[in-house]
């Protein structure tokens, strides 16, 4: 891959708005072709009466995949089509058909359907140097995103808003920060924050974390169910998928969050995150112990 030394991310569209369709995307080059209602959408749900992240829909001819809830934010759209957007495909992703916002607040994604397996799925019957291949093509896509560069530094979503990462959804204010040490600052009281005063102790992690670091655009949720690899040799990875905790973090976030949606002793993590993310040991011992004071495992 030739190198990038930065590339400005592009401004994303505007997240304000309760409809939102793309017209220069391929679903529109059809004349007339409509993206299916929200009310389409939730007539074919199953459970989106009984579970609070029901399953996406998915429609044919055209194919759309449509991704809903009151979990799905417009900031997973506008980083579909940042990422699209700024790498024109080198970086695989679905191409971004449009989104929608109803009146009982679920959000609604229209996207292309990728045509495939999940690399968890397809894990065992690859050969070594099937998962080597993916590995190079790993570094290359990692290596692409963190050459995206801020017009202002801050740690938050794509839209300056709180923190997307799950590991915080039961902490109030979770951002946005204006640099990684006030980040840090914060996230080192989490496991302290609900008791009083006086049983308070001093920290012996927080001078672990580093402030001197670099504010990186953040997939934040690499595991193998969200990349997307061919169904036949040779095989390749066709997609990242689910960015709905991507965002702009810390430099060493990416490698702690992959080591975190996996098994202590998963082949995974013990042979091949370290080969396509740059290890922070260090940084991910502490996150480990910050993220199991909250209740976040």
């Amino acid at each position: 891959m030739a190198e990038i030394r930065s590339l400005p991310a592009p401004l994303p569209p505007d997240g304000t708005k309760l409809e939102k369709d793309f017209l220069d995307s391929t679903f529109f080059k059809t004349p007339g072709q409509q993206l299916p209602t929200p009310a389409q959408v939730r007539a074919l749900s199953p459970d989106i009466h009984t579970h609070p992240q029901p399953k996406p829909i998915v429609f044919r001819n055209p194919n759309i995949f449509v991704k809903f809830g009151r979990y799905v934010t417009v900031a997973e759209a506008q980083c579909l089509w940042m990422v699209r957007q700024a790498f024109q495909g080198t970086v695989p992703v679905p191409e971004l058909f449009g989104w929608r916002v109803d009146n009982e607040g679920y959000v609604f994604i229209y996207m292309e359907l990728i045509e495939g397996q999940t690399l968890l799925d397809g894990w065992e019957d690859l050969q070594s140097t099937d998962k080597e291949a993916m590995r190079n093509q790993l570094c290359d896509i990692i290596g692409s995103l963190r050459h995206l560069t801020q017009t202002s530094t801050y740690i938050g979503s794509i839209n300056r808003q709180t923190l997307p990462d799950y590991v915080f959804q039961s902490v109030p204010d979770a951002g946005p920060f204006p640099s990684i040490k006030e980040f840090n600052d914060w996230f080192s009281t989490l496991p302290q924050r609900h008791l009083p005063p006086s049983l308070r102790y001093n920290d012996p992690y927080r001078e672990f974390l580093p402030d001197d670091g670099d504010v990186k655009f953040t997939h934040a949720d690499l595991h193998r169910g969200n990349i997307m690899i061919s169904s036949t040799a040779p095989f390749r990875v066709i997609a990242i998928v689910d960015w709905g905790q991507a965002g702009w973090y810390p430099d060493y976030w990416e490698y702690c969050k992959a080591l975190y949606t996996c098994w202590y002793e998963d082949e995974w993590r013990a042979e091949w995150i370290d080969r396509f993310s740059n290890p922070r040991l260090q940084e991910s011992q502490v996150a480990w112990e910050y993220t199991m004071a909250i209740g976040a495992v």
